[in-house]
């Protein structure tokens, strides 16, 4: 999948950070909720900074040497630090679209060991590498830059050892440090760089342009996103379809009165579970949401059938589901037996309401 590029809601945080560095800021951390490519913007200034032909109002020229580069993933003077489980799940989506497009890679990369399981987290190792070369000249004699994504994934010990980095910072680089959970991060870390917060886009600047990549229901996609529309885009393309989506929903709205048989014949042999638990969540939050403050976020047709669920389900034991589907999610990407695993989770949603009035 192509990067996604100068998204239209960055507009002003884009210029916020292009003033920052104008003045000598040599480390942001780019802050907000997930989903609203954080990223991309880090990614544009990146190739802002090293376009070798920098157009009007500091943005990249997108054909220079530097340009081409940086679109290629090649460029000797941007090192992006993410943990390997993320890089893993990049090139397999990568690896796939090409395929169906009947290209290749041509990066030479192969694909991961479905036995190796990649680290969540940013490690010292990586730091360790990244401090070696920014240690060196740089290769096109322009600037360097440093991409992070995301800050609260590192260890201890490797934010530690970044702290070293932009303590004494190398000449001309520029960290862009990512954040989706702030708070999180480590307080020394935050205090050494500019905080910039990035906003989620309004509805009426993400329904649009959902709309123009083929988003169907693009604005309940929104809300089921929780406004962020890069994720809603990714359940669009990799998660759930719409009639599957439905057909659970369905499902769910049963509350007790669904049996074991509707369960087993109702869930497909393949249904990608991330995707599946995402929406069990999403309808769990929203019952509770309802149940004790009357809104309803995610599923605002359905506020009868959550009036219906409460009178059944409490409070607690909606807790305790919600609380079996964040283990579960946690084992999204290991190999499951991805139908009985859906179904353990109806079940269980089932189990906690208790009887039918």
């Amino acid at each position: 999948m192509a990067r996604l590029k100068a998204l239209p809601w960055h507009e002003a945080a884009s210029a916020a950070v292009a003033s920052l560095i104008e003045r000598g800021v040599h480390a942001l951390l780019l802050h907000g909720q997930a989903g609203i490519g954080k990223l991309e913007l880090a990614l544009d200034t990146a190739e802002a900074l090293l376009c070798e032909q920098r157009a009007a109002k500091g943005l990249a020229c997108g054909h220079c040497a530097g340009c081409a580069l940086v679109a290629a993933g090649t460029h000797p003077d941007l090192r992006i630090v993410r943990p390997a489980a993320m890089a893993e799940q990049e090139m397999e989506r990568s690896v796939e679209g090409l395929a169906e497009a009947g290209g290749d890679s041509g990066s030479g990369a192969t694909a991961p060991d479905p036995k190796a399981r990649a680290s969540r987290e940013i490690r010292i190792e990586q730091v360790r590498d990244l401090s070696e070369w920014a240690s060196l000249t740089t290769h096109r004699g322009g600037a360097r830059v440093i991409v992070l994504e995301p800050a609260e994934s590192m260890t201890t010990p490797a934010a530690n050892a970044l702290l070293k980095i932009l303590e004494e910072p190398p000449a001309a680089t520029v960290f862009l440090v990512v954040s989706h959970r702030v708070s999180e991060t480590l307080p020394t870390l935050r205090s050494r760089c500019v905080l910039v917060a990035v906003p989620a886009p309004s509805a009426a600047v993400a329904v649009p342009w959902l709309q123009a990549r083929g988003v169907a229901e693009a604005q309940s996609r929104l809300i089921e996103a929780g406004g962020a529309p890069l994720l809603a885009l990714q359940a669009e393309r990799e998660g759930l379809t719409a009639e599957l989506r439905d057909r659970l929903t369905g499902l769910l709205r049963k509350g007790a009165r669904l049996t074991p048989a509707e369960v087993v014949a109702s869930v497909p042999r393949e249904v990608p579970i991330a995707g599946a638990v995402a929406l069990f969540q999403r309808w769990g939050w929203d019952f509770l949401a309802f149940k004790l403050a009357g809104v309803v976020r995610y599923h605002p047709k359905d506020v009868v059938a959550f009036r219906q669920l409460g009178t059944q389900w409490h409070a607690a034991e909606a807790c305790e589901w919600l609380g079996e589907l964040q283990t579960a999610r946690a084992f999204a990407d290991h190999p499951l037996n991805a139908k009985l695993a859906i179904e353990g989770m109806l079940l269980s949603y089932v189990r906690s309401i208790g009887t039918p009035q």
